[in-house]
């Protein structure tokens, strides 16, 4: 039990209450003092409270001073902290404390509530006490949100702190004061032991150090997040002028000692903390396991025999817990790495075509080191030079015309040496040592070969931090498994698109893009296959362009593909998407219009005819008729055969009738079992030259 001195316990209590308003960890709870003296009880002034409402007559004068009575008697017997509730459902907490004139004391916290409320309480406590619930819920709403477990180690974090500070009476001898701090540092060490963040660790050491040992002013300096420096973190009665030191300057001043402290000098401590009137400065460094995880300064202190071995515990305590933390940190960061890029890498996936496949993993990098600018490129077909196939943060045409020869420049160099770079400031950097270019905001950037099984299959650079920042072997380390998976994408939709443009080629003629004869084969006995299941019409057109051999010499071969291409691009324009449009050999087409009759497909193969017509081809005028022009012939599943030979066979017998008729019109397949089309009296197919 924590004993203090009974002179004057009543200002001891008001300078023990102020002094502990001044820890963070306490923010929100309203502290109180209760007292006992012999065998009767008598709480101190009622305006210590443990909570109380805003309106009217103080609720909690009238019901927690049973419970206060309950909690203190335990707290004291047992001499241990007690957590409580009040009436209202608030969370409080009990310190005990005996004088050294066997007084009892007990320090009272509460103000705060958990998260959820119990509304069956709240009506019932307002219908007891004759309060509106509403305004009794709207007061119990506003106050500071916690947990039990948290209010415990409030308490014990009090516990410790109250004993350090009793144990600066002035009545009590030296070696008691060490002991009592030494207490009160362990006391204090399981609180630290228990602190969440860095941030909250530093910030009870620095409360604990000030106020125990009577330090004006402290600084904490941890990594920051790039361990490229120092931040301060933390401080305790000390304005920060700057928020950063660069390891170099710490290490000048702080060689790389992780046990015991070092003093700095006037100006050492200027050149560090500019603007600062400290006249001394105490270094701890905060290590754990012999590594350094940080530092303390403590300014212008006047430790006592002793206190630097304590401060020396509370640094250590703190420094391992800084270790576990980051750790934790480390992996949680991790885990959640892993699983950001485990839904990368699944939704790359989902990338429809190498382009889109490049733009995702150009985006996912730039994502996942922060930069804001970047590019992708891909090693061409010769396997000599770089052009850029995805680019974030630059202009399209400038992405469009940078091509790299391998070797050359800095990604050239990545994708020669298949290793990767990364530069903190391409001018300093003796790798490159080159002027900074404009469209750059920072010098520094990173360039990452893509490579499969040993081949490299192109770059990834990525430059501009949002903050500005440097790229380090830490995103080097990130990126590392998303390009990997990339690479092996990469060379999958190539091989993927090679395979397609082999078989596209195989299926396609390369004059006129159209589907080839091999493809018209396979297309029509499936269409047939189609037809027959449902009962649908299947109409076959061929067509032949009129004259053209006269046109090639006439006119040349180079003039002659010309026509060809434009007939082409006519075809696929005059049709529907579902229809097959396919170069049959030399100037003759063949379309499969699946669904289609023989009337319904008369309306397109005059569109066809009258287009190429109208059609201006270059030399035309030298022709026989002053013009090209087309002659077709139609035959329909089922009426003329049910196979493809026997439609091709018809379709062709009506051609070689439109030629004979004079050219430049439409035959439709004279099938007996065809009484509608036979002898069609439509211009259509009696247009004559």
């Amino acid at each position: 039990m924590t004993v203090f001195n009974d002179t004057s316990s009543k200002s001891h209590h008001a300078e023990l209450l102020e002094t502990l308003k001044r820890y963070s960890f306490l923010s929100g709870y309203n502290l109180a003092f209760y007292c006992r003296h012999g065998g009767g009880e008598a709480p101190l002034p009622r305006d210590w409270q443990l909570c109380r409402v805003d309106e009217g007559p103080p609720l909690c004068s009238r019901l927690c001073p049973s419970v206060i009575d309950k909690i203190v008697n335990t707290a004291v017997s047992s001499n241990k902290p007690k957590v409580f509730r009040c009436p209202a459902g608030l969370v409080g907490f009990a310190v005990p404390m005996r004088s050294s004139a066997g007084q009892f004391h007990c320090l009272i916290g509460g103000g705060v509530r958990e998260k959820s409320l119990d509304l069956y309480r709240i009506e019932a406590l307002a219908k007891t006490e004759n309060i509106n619930p509403f305004t009794l819920l709207e007061q119990l709403q506003n106050l500071p949100i916690t947990t039990e477990k948290a209010v415990e180690e409030t308490a014990d974090r009090v516990s410790g702190v109250v004993a350090s500070l009793l144990s600066a009476g002035a009545d009590t001898p030296p070696a008691d004061k060490l002991t009592e701090k030494l207490h009160a540092v362990v006391a204090i060490s399981a609180g630290i032991d228990k602190a969440k963040t860095a941030a909250e660790t530093i910030s009870l050491l620095c409360e604990t150090i000030g106020l125990l040992f009577d330090i004006p002013g402290i600084a904490a300096a941890l990594p920051d997040d790039g361990n490229e420096g120092f931040s301060l973190q933390g401080a305790w009665g000390f304005p920060i002028a700057h928020e950063r030191l660069t390891t170099a300057t710490l290490h000048r001043f702080v060689p790389g000692n992780p046990t015991g402290k070092s003093v700095l000098s006037g100006e050492e401590i200027n050149e560090l903390f500019p603007g600062t009137d400290a006249q001394s400065a105490l270094c701890f460094p905060l290590a754990a396991h012999g590594e350094p995880v940080g530092l303390v300064v403590l300014f212008n202190s006047d430790l006592k025999a002793g206190d630097d071995l304590l401060v020396e515990l509370l640094t250590g305590r703190a420094a391992t817990r800084l270790t576990v933390l980051k750790r934790e940190e480390e992996f949680t960061r991790e885990s959640a790495l892993s699983g950001r890029l485990l839904t990368m890498v699944n939704s790359l996936t989902l990338a429809e075509g190498k382009e889109e496949l490049c733009h995702r993993i150009l985006e996912m990098g730039t994502e996942l080191v922060y930069a804001s600018c970047g590019s992708l490129m891909l090693i061409d077909e010769s396997g000599e030079t770089l052009r850029i196939e995805s680019a974030i943060g630059m202009n399209r045409q400038l992405a469009r015309i940078m091509n790299v020869r391998k070797g050359n420049g800095i990604a050239g160099r990545v994708a020669a040496g298949g290793h990767p770079m990364v530069v903190n400031d391409i001018e300093k950097d003796e790798r490159i040592a080159a002027p900074n270019r404009p469209r750059f905001k920072t010098k520094s950037f990173i360039s990452m070969p893509l490579t499969f099984k040993g081949e490299t299959l192109g770059v990834l650079n990525l430059s501009d931090k949002k903050n500005q920042g440097i790229f380090t072997e830490a995103d080097l380390d990130i990126l590392s498994p998303l390009v990997s998976h990339a690479a092996s994408m990469i060379q999958r939709a190539s091989s993927h698109e090679s395979i397609e443009l082999l078989e596209r080629l195989s299926i396609t003629d390369p004059l006129t893009e159209l589907y080839n004869r091999r493809f018209l084969e396979k297309r029509m006995e499936e269409e047939l296959s189609r037809s027959l299941r449902n009962g649908l019409h299947l109409t076959v057109m061929l067509m032949d362009l009129d004259n053209f051999k006269t046109y090639n010499d006439l006119c040349g071969h180079i003039a002659g593909d010309k026509a060809l291409k434009k007939v082409a691009k006519i075809l696929r324009g005059s049709v529907r998407d579902m229809d097959v449009v396919t170069r049959y050999g030399g100037e003759e087409f063949c379309i499969l219009l699946p669904g289609a009759s023989k009337k319904e497909s008369i309306f397109v193969a005059e569109r066809i005819r009258r287009t190429i017509e109208n059609e201006v081809f270059a030399g035309e005028e030298d022709l026989p008729q002053g013009r090209l022009t087309t002659s077709i012939g139609i035959s329909s599943f089922p009426e003329d055969g049910s196979s493809a030979n026997a439609l091709i066979d018809a379709s062709d017998i009506a051609l070689y009738r439109a030629k004979s008729e004079g050219r430049n019109r439409i035959v439709i397949s004279n099938s007996a079992a065809d009484p509608e089309t036979r002898g069609f009296p439509s211009p259509l197919v009696q247009r004559k030259q």
